[in-house]
C-alpha cells in the first residue's frame, strides 16, 4: 500500500516464501497469509518484525502450514497475531476460576448476548493460543489437553450462570432445586483436543414434581429441560464472534430419546436398574463441572456407590468384548494414524482402565479416576497391574495422546505417509520424542502391538 510497506514485504520475503512452500497446501497457506495482511491496518510493522525476529517467523508459517483451523482463525481475527508477538499465547490459561474471571464481563449494563459473545471471544484466543503452543511444541502435549478442559470448564460456568440469571428472570427458581452438569468422556478425563466435542449430562436436584416461583412458572422437570437446551445453545449456537464448542449429549440416561436432563433420583435409578454396561464405564470418567458444593457431593455419592457395586468379572468381559467387536465393525481405523480406533490404540486403553477399575473399585476405591493416564497410575499403585504392565500402557497412552493432540488440530482428511508434508512429520516426531519418522512408526508399532496383546491379555482374564 505504500512503498515502504513493499520494501519491508520485499525483505521478509526471501524466508517467507520457501517457509510457506514448505506447506501441505501452499496456495491455501498463502491465501490466509493474504486474509491476515488484508485485515491489517497497516501491514509494514508485521513485516518488519518478521524481519527482525526470525522465531516469530517461524511461528507465523507453522501455523500457516501445518494448522489449517489456526490458520483460518488468524487470518479471520487479526488481533491474535498480538499474542504471538508478545509471547502471551505461550503462557498457561490459569485455573479455572482464573479462566472464568477473565471469560466475565465487569459491565452490569451489559446484556446477556455480549456476556455470551465476550465468552466466545476469550474462549477463542485462549484455545488459539493452546493450538499455537502444540504447533511450536512450547507446552506438553498432556499439559494441553488439561488446560484445554479448564477453558471448557470455565465457559460452562460462566454461560450457565448467564443463562441460569436471564432464564429465572422470567420463570423464577424451582425451590430446593438446581441444575447440575456433568462431564464425561474427553471433557470428564481432562483429555480434550482442540476439535473435541463436550460430553454432557444434565441433571437437577429436588423434587421433580416442584415448580418454580417466578411470573412465568413451570413445572420442574420441564423448567430444567428448557434451561438446559438453553445452555447448551449458549454453549454451541455460533454468532458473529464465532462459536464455542459442540455439545454432545446422548450420553444422558436413556440416550437421545430420553429427556434432556433428569431429576438426580431418576439418574441414580435408572443407573442402578436400568443402565447397559457401556454406560457404567462411561461412569468412571464422570466429572462435575457446574452446581453448588451440596448439589455436586450429592451427584458424587451417587456416582460413587455405582461404581463400588460388585460386578461379575466373566459377565464384564464379556459385555466389554462383545462392544469393542461391535465398534470395530462399525467404526473400522482410518489409516495408519488413526490411533484412537487401531487395535491397541486408545479405545482399548481406555476399554481396558474402565474395566479394571470397575472390577476392583468394589474392593479399592483408589483406582478411580477420570483420566486414563492417571487410572493407570493409581491401578499400578494399588497393586492391580505389575509396575511393568503400567509402564507400557502410561508410556503408550501417553504416546497415543501427545500424537492424538497433533493429529486433531493439524491432519485434514486421511493420513498418507508417501504425501505428508515433512513439517507435519516433524511436528509427529517431536509430539512423540522420536528422531526420525520411520523411528516414529517403529515405536508407534511397538506400542500399540503391546497394548493390544495387553488388553488380549486381560480380556480373556489373564
Amino acid at each position: 500500500r505504500s512503498p515502504a510497506a513493499q520494501e519491508a514485504l520485499e525483505a521478509v520475503l526471501p524466508k517467507l516464501i520457501p517457509a510457506l512452500a514448505g506447506a501441505p497446501h501452499p496456495l491455501s497457506a498463502i491465501n490466509r497469509l493474504d486474509g491476515l495482511i488484508e485485515r491489517l491496518p497497516s501491514a509494514i510493522n508485521l513485516f518488519r518484525l518478521l524481519e527482525a525476529r526470525p522465531p516469530l517467523l517461524r511461528v507465523l508459517t507453522d501455523i500457516l502450514c501445518l494448522a489449517p483451523t489456526l490458520a483460518l482463525e488468524l487470518s479471520r481475527r487479526a488481533a491474535l497475531l498480538d499474542g504471538l508477538i508478545d509471547a502471551t499465547a505461550f503462557d498457561s490459561p490459569g485455573t479455572v476460576e482464573a479462566v472464568a474471571a477473565r471469560l466475565r464481563s465487569d459491565d452490569d449494563r451489559v446484556g446477556v448476548e455480549e456476556r455470551l459473545d465476550r465468552v466466545r471471544q476469550v474462549v477463542g484466543e485462549l484455545r488459539f493460543a493452546l493450538g499455537a503452543q502444540i504447533v511450536v511444541g512450547a507446552s506438553d502435549p498432556i499439559a494441553v489437553a488439561a488446560a484445554y478442559a479448564r477453558v471448557a470448564e470455565a465457559a460452562i460456568n460462566v454461560v450457565g450462570a448467564t443463562v441460569i440469571a436471564e432464564f429465572e428472570a422470567v420463570h423464577g427458581k424451582v425451590p430446593g432445586s438446581e441444575l447440575v452438569i456433568l462431564a464425561l468422556g474427553r471433557m470428564g478425563g481432562a483429555e480434550l483436543t482442540h476439535a473435541s466435542d463436550l460430553d454432557l449430562v444434565y441433571l437437577f436436584t429436588g423434587d421433580f414434581v416442584g415448580e418454580s416461583d417466578g411470573p412465568k412458572p413451570l413445572g420442574a422437570s420441564h423448567y430444567f429441560n428448557r434451561l438446559a437446551q438453553r445452555v447448551t445453545a449458549g454453549l454451541s449456537v455460533p454468532t458473529a464472534a464465532g462459536a464455542l464448542y459442540e455439545v454432545d449429549t446422548r450420553l444422558r440416561p436413556s440416550g437421545a430419546k430420553g429427556p434432556l436432563a433428569v431429576s438426580l433420583d431418576s439418574f441414580e435409578r435408572y443407573q442402578r436398574e436400568e443402565a447397559w454396561t457401556w454406560e457404567h464405564m462411561a461412569l468412571t470418567r464422570a466429572r462435575l463441572v457446574f452446581g453448588s458444593p451440596e448439589a455436586r457431593a450429592a451427584t458424587q455419592a451417587i456416582i460413587n456407590a455405582e461404581l463400588a457395586r460388585p460386578r461379575d468379572r466373566q459377565e464384564l468381559i464379556a459385555a466389554a468384548t462383545k462392544m469393542r467387536g461391535d465398534m470395530a465393525q462399525h467404526k473400522p481405523p482410518k489409516g495408519p494414524l488413526d490411533v484412537k480406533l487401531c487395535e491397541g490404540g486408545l479405545v482399548d486403553l481406555e476399554f481396558l482402565a474402565q474395566y479394571l477399575q470397575l472390577i476392583h473399585a468394589p474392593d479399592t476405591p483408589g483406582v478411580l479416576d477420570q483420566n486414563t493416564l492417571s487410572a493407570f497410575q493409581r491401578l499400578e499403585a494399588a497393586g492391580v497391574l505389575a509396575p511393568s504392565d503400567a509402564q507400557h500402557l502410561v508410556a503408550g497412552t501417553r504416546l497415543i495422546h501427545d500424537l492424538t493432540q497433533v493429529i486433531r488440530l493439524c491432519l485434514e482428511g486421511s493420513f498418507d505417509p508417501a504425501t505428508a508434508s515433512q513439517g507435519f512429520k516433524e511436528l509427529l516426531c517431536r509430539a512423540g520424542d522420536a528422531p526420525s519418522f520411520a523411528a516414529l512408526e517403529v515405536r508407534r508399532r511397538q506400542v500399540l502391538g503391546d497394548n493390544h496383546g495387553r488388553s488380549e491379555e486381560r480380556r480373556v482374564g489373564k
